[in-house]
């Protein structure tokens, strides 16, 4: 999950991943929430009137992958050709550099995979693999397009994906750790250290650095200057 501005609380730990836990963490939150295609962040859009969803095409082209692989599937082999020229865009510029070149590079590519999509799936088995996979894409379009009006917009989550991927890679070995108690407190260092990382902070020498001052009577009443970009701002100066 992504998010384009700074509305929302932040990153916290919930016992499971059902709407309430997302409309509980996103509370008062307006703007561009991007995401996959799970139901929850639907039912969370639904019900907000500030919230409006754009999905990740990593997660479409993840449908035909495994299709393609075994080089039995010309339609899904194909589906991902289409989608890689999506991929040749201008990256790291401003949003307004991006939005113009989506609009006229990347918005006849995006209306031509549609269009191919829908004419692939009435010729397909309902019931087919690759049907399947169509109609995921299909059934986000709405969702997909908002890259071309708006270029705050990624093409797909992968950064926050790749962010994540220590925690994912570490759960099992988690799952049992002091319950939902644990969960909260592994929730709170994990948020740190990742926010240490997009400031460009070394996460092992700022949490030394601030349970140290913790420690030695750091007043409460200047705990913001121990967040990680204030830190960073601190020790630069």
């Amino acid at each position: 999950m992504d998010s384009i501005n700074d509305d929302a609380k932040g990153v916290g730990y919930a016992p499971g991943r059902g709407a309430e836990h997302a409309k509980d963490l996103l509370a008062g939150y307006r703007g561009i929430l991007q995401c996959d295609g799970y139901g929850a962040y639907k039912t969370l859009a639904a019900a907000s009137e500030g919230i409006t969803l754009a999905f990740c095409w990593s997660h479409v082209r993840r449908q035909f992958v495994e299709l393609a692989r075994g080089k039995t599937a010309p339609v899904a082999a194909e589906t991902l050709q289409r989608i890689a020229a999506l991929y040749a865009e201008v990256r790291g510029k401003p949003p307004d550099i991006r939005r113009a070149a989506r609009q006229e590079r990347s918005r006849p590519l995006v209306e031509e995979l549609f269009a191919w999509l829908t004419a692939q799936l009435a010729r397909l088995p309902g019931s087919s693999p690759t049907a399947e996979a169509i109609r995921y894409a299909l059934n986000h379009r709405e969702g997909l397009v908002r890259i071309l009006d708006d270029g705050r917009i990624e093409l797909d989550t992968n950064t926050v994906e790749r962010a994540i991927r220590p925690l994912c890679l570490s759960r099992k070995n988690a799952l049992f750790a002091s319950g939902d108690d644990g969960g909260a407190r592994w929730t709170a260092v994990a948020s740190l250290v990742e926010t240490c990382k997009l400031n460009g902070v070394d996460p092992q020498r700022y949490l030394a650095d601030v349970l140290t001052r913790l420690v030695n009577g750091w007043p409460n009443s200047r705990i913001d200057d121990l967040m990680p970009w204030r830190w960073a701002a601190n020790e630069q100066g």
